[in-house]
């Protein structure tokens, strides 16, 4: 039924999104944006949750069209406003076409300072560049933007009402159908019925915010604040606690027939378990800019549980050729899902500058596991073409440290190339 409703929400909210400003296209603002992209990702012969390559068959060459779309119209107290992308995805294996709607949302004004909306939308707040311990509804994926091609992906159905009061304080309630993106929470991660309230002031050169939630059966608390140093430097932190775990562990199902065979199920331990980041940015006088971040995760893996995950795979692969084949092969292909970040420690530095050298723009990145000593390295190349296009090219690649969470994904490195015209 949850479906039921969610998909008539969606269609409703698109169609009044697209169809209402046509009746006067003057009213229309219209943007856009078109890209195509390739994708060149090797397969790594072997690792611990994909052996021989059997369990992942990763496509070696991706070619990405993509059309986005971001209609808005205000009449009065009223703005209609939409984010809409179809894409197409041209594989060794085959294609495919998607369509996602990233928003489909009403806002209304019922006074100067209250707003209330409601529809499709994404949740992205929290002063930190990698990650937003803060936000209840985070998706990481939205805070990387040195990509080639746009992440893309459906929002979630929500209502709000949001205050903005005197001297930079404000308040909004939120209430949202949520569905977690959190990797290490497993495979057929549910939709919950969720509630925030996010209590937020403004001061002259910082901000700061207090959010409580409850996602589902989960009590959520979590703060952020930021603060600029002079015209170059800005400090930021997030931190949140919650009342309940649920990363995936591995578990042994007994088999009737004698022995056993793995799977993954959520913890659900009730334990409040902190999550924090702390960092800041610099930019230069020639407008480098440089990002330092620590943060850590008490619902991902220990080292311990990290270590339990890879002897998991390794009994789980001996069981391939026998009884619980099927059974070894679906955990492993779990396993794999899980990877990105896992680890609970990290570092994370980025350093870009938009003028690198002409009109190049150049961005580096780099994210060290400190439990693990996983390396993450990346950088991003971005060449302005006329008509507000653009040339793109980059890449990743993913450390071989022994036993680390990078050493275990399916591939060691991605390189992409692309083009994109902005309208």
């Amino acid at each position: 039924m949850r479906m039921t409703i969610r998909g008539a929400s969606v269609l409703l909210l698109s169609a009044a999104s697209t169809t209402v400003p046509a009746l006067d296209m003057a009213g229309v603002d219209m943007r856009g944006q078109a890209e195509a992209s390739w994708e060149y990702t090797p397969a790594r012969s072997n690792t611990v949750f994909n052996p021989g390559g059997m369990i992942v068959n990763n496509p070696e060459q991706t070619g990405i069209l993509g059309l986005r779309l971001s209609p808005q119209y205000s009449s009065g107290p009223f703005t209609l406003r939409g984010d809409f992308w179809g894409q197409g995805i041209l594989a060794d294996s085959g294609g495919h076409g998607d369509f996602y709607t990233q928003s489909a949302a009403m806002d209304f004004n019922l006074t100067n300072n209250l707003v209330l909306s409601g529809g499709v939308d994404l949740f992205k707040w929290g002063p930190g560049y990698i990650w937003n311990p803060s936000n209840p509804f985070q998706d990481r994926e939205l805070n990387f933007t040195d990509r080639v091609f746009s992440y893309k992906r459906d929002g979630d159905v929500y209502a709000s009402l949001d205050w903005t009061g005197d001297n930079g304080v404000g308040a909004t309630a939120y209430f949202v159908d949520d569905k977690s993106r959190e990797k290490f929470y497993g495979p057929n991660v549910p939709y919950s019925r969720s509630f925030a309230l996010k209590l937020r002031k403004q001061f002259n050169s910082s901000d700061l915010a207090l959010t409580y939630a409850l996602v589902g059966d989960m009590n959520f608390i979590g703060s952020s604040y930021s603060a600029a140093i002079g015209d170059k430097l800005e400090l930021h932190g997030e931190i949140s606690v919650r009342d309940r775990r649920r990363s995936a562990l591995p578990y042994i199902v007994a088999d009737p027939a004698g022995g056993g065979y793995f799977t993954l199920r959520q913890d659900n331990q009730v334990q409040w378990r902190p999550q924090f980041l702390v960092g800041g940015q610099y930019t230069t006088e020639g407008l480098t800019n440089y990002i330092l971040e620590y943060y850590y995760n008490g619902e991902a893996y220990s080292s311990h549980e990290f270590g339990q995950l890879q002897t998991v795979g390794i009994l789980s692969t001996a069981q391939l050729q026998g009884a619980t084949a099927g059974q070894s092969a679906s955990f492993l292909g779990s396993a794999n899902g899980l990877l990105g970040s896992m680890d609970r420690h990290y570092l994370f530095a980025r350093i870009a500058n938009e003028h690198w050298v002409g009109d190049l723009d150049a961005r580096v990145y780099f994210r060290y596991g400190i439990q693990d000593s996983g390396i993450l390295l990346g950088g991003l190349l971005r060449y302005p073409l006329p008509h507000s296009a653009a040339i793109l090219l980059g890449g990743q690649y993913y450390g071989n440290a022994a036993h680390s969470e990078t050493a275990s994904i399916p591939y060691e490195f991605v390189l992409y190339s692309g083009i994109t015209l902005v309208f």
